[in-house]
């Protein structure tokens, strides 16, 4: 009786995980839904298949696009980034992260909103001010846009401070300590990065926000937010599923100047010294501009991805992702530092830091 009842409860909980890992590809609005994700790989494809036919007319004029197609499947798929240690981390974090979300959303899901909600009463009760109305949807469409920009500054500012500031680069870096990527790095990421972004964001993004509430109301501040949404969706099928994977696609020098490519942040991975601390954007690149911090390749460049400063891998399990961070912010923040590795061999420099 116990045995099956055991056996009954484990068969539920393989359901709650399995049903769990499909929920992560099964939001079509998700940068890894399987809508992006395969809109993402068949514009991979189409570039390797024109690089491919370019380079072949070079030699004898004949298209073999079976052939090509299965050179681009064994590229885009290979076992070191979907069938590793690595990986395995990726997919535990994305795992745990998701079943956690529920209690992750009740402590700081709400907050951010919550926080423009109080600034806004806050300015009624000050100032006794009554939305105005707004008329046309373009208003509605400006305002959502602001939120947009707000929302990735946001989000640009806690990535840079995450770089920049030891105790929290301990909680980051279990993002960075991924050897291969692949779409599940992106949720490779550590609970208190992501409680830090929500503080970020009641910083940045709650105080407009609630001047919108105030200004123009509750209802208009929604419909603003489902903007800012559609933006962020639109910004998921322009091939954003590849940022965290090896399959270059740039934008080119001139369109990279505003928005952030798969190539950018693939750099931003990148072991070697001359893209440390570059390209922090997640949509637009256009802070990194402002700030100094974008490097835009002009052309294409062989990247190795994983920590660079690290005698040996710091996160080989799920466990020690969670765990291992504490210590290290710890050692930084009492001064004892961690040891680190010798420093690698430079590379090749492109001239004035561009790719040749």
């Amino acid at each position: 009786m116990e045995q099956a009842a055991a056996a009954d409860t484990g068969a539920q909980a393989l359901t709650v995980v399995a049903d769990t890992l499909l929920s992560l590809f099964n939001d079509s609005g998700s940068r890894i839904g399987f809508p992006v994700l395969l809109t993402g790989w068949l514009i991979a494809m189409a570039a390797w298949l024109v690089v491919r036919r370019r380079e072949r007319s070079l030699d004898d004029g004949t298209a073999r696009t079976v052939s090509d197609l299965r050179a681009f499947l064994r590229h885009a798929f290979p076992a070191s980034a979907y069938w590793s240690r690595s990986a395995a981390v990726d997919g535990q974090l994305a795992l745990f992260n998701k079943l956690l979300l529920p209690a992750r959303w009740l402590v700081f899901g709400i907050t951010s909103s919550f926080a423009a909600t109080q600034l806004a009463r806050a300015l009624v009760a000050t100032f006794d001010r009554r939305p105005e109305l707004l008329e046309g949807t373009w208003g509605t469409v400006m305002l959502g846009g602001l939120l947009l920009l707000a929302f990735d500054f946001s989000t640009y500012v806690t990535h840079r401070l995450s770089h920049e500031m030891p105790a929290l680069w301990a909680f980051h870096r279990v993002h960075h300590s991924a050897e291969a990527l692949n779409p599940l790095t992106l949720l490779r990421k550590h609970p208190v990065y992501d409680a830090l972004s929500v503080a970020i964001d009641c910083a940045i993004v709650a105080p407009i926000q609630a001047l919108i509430i105030w200004q123009f109301g509750a209802q208009v501040s929604m419909h603003a937010l489902g903007v800012a949404a559609t933006g962020f969706a639109m910004f998921a099928y322009a091939a954003s599923s590849l940022r965290h994977t090896h399959l270059w696609l740039s934008f080119g020098p001139l369109a990279e100047s505003v928005l952030v490519s798969p190539a950018l942040h693939q750099i931003h991975h990148s072991r070697a010294e001359r893209h440390h601390d570059r390209n922090y954007g997640e949509v637009f690149s256009i802070w990194d501009l402002a700030f100094g911090t974008l490097y835009r390749p002009q052309g294409r460049e062989d990247l190795e991805f994983g920590l660079t400063h690290e005698a040996e891998q710091p996160h080989r399990s799920l466990v020690s992702a969670l765990l291992e961070p504490f210590g290290y912010a710890a050692r930084h923040l009492t001064g004892r530092k961690p040891v680190r590795a010798p420093e690698p061999e430079p590379g090749p420099m492109p001239a004035e830091g561009l790719a040749p």
